[in-house]
């Protein structure tokens, strides 16, 4: 009889991981609310949400010891991971959204441009909204 076992490798501080985001749907203007919680959800489970709220914040670029300056390790790796986030959120963003990230240099910044443009939508947006939903049909009745 043979046995077969499964290993979890848990990450440790100098692991990156490369967040597959190609079964994310593409967020467009109208499916934030969804997509933000496609996306949390992942990297969450990952255990790199923190990138995308700040939590896990930015080393120092340097480190001093001793009177000598010298790059801070921890910085490089943070920003090897961001980057890798970053570049699988601009992947599971349309075409159309992304000029709007144009300035965004961590993925952090665009998570917080995409939170301050489609969470809170204007009172216009709502209204638009509200419309469509009268608009639609409840089985053969439109109410």
């Amino acid at each position: 009889m043979s046995t077969s076992s499964e290993a979890v490798v848990v990450p440790n501080s100098t692991s990156l991981l490369n967040v597959n985001m190609s079964n994310v749907t593409k967020l467009t203007a109208n499916n934030f609310l969804m997509w933000r919680r496609q996306v949390h959800a992942l990297l969450d489970g990952y255990d790199l949400a923190g990138y995308l709220d700040g939590s896990v914040a930015e080393p120092d670029a340097t480190v001093t010891v001793q009177g000598v300056t010298s790059t801070n390790p921890a910085h490089k790796q943070w920003k090897r991971q961001d980057k890798l986030i970053y570049s699988g959120l601009i992947g599971a963003i349309s075409v159309s959204v992304q000029p709007l990230l144009s300035k965004a240099t961590t993925s952090a910044q665009i998570w917080t441009k995409l939170l301050d443009t489609y969470a809170n939508p204007s009172r216009g947006h709502k209204q638009q909204l509200r419309e469509q939903i009268k608009q639609w049909k409840k089985g053969s009745r439109s109410d």
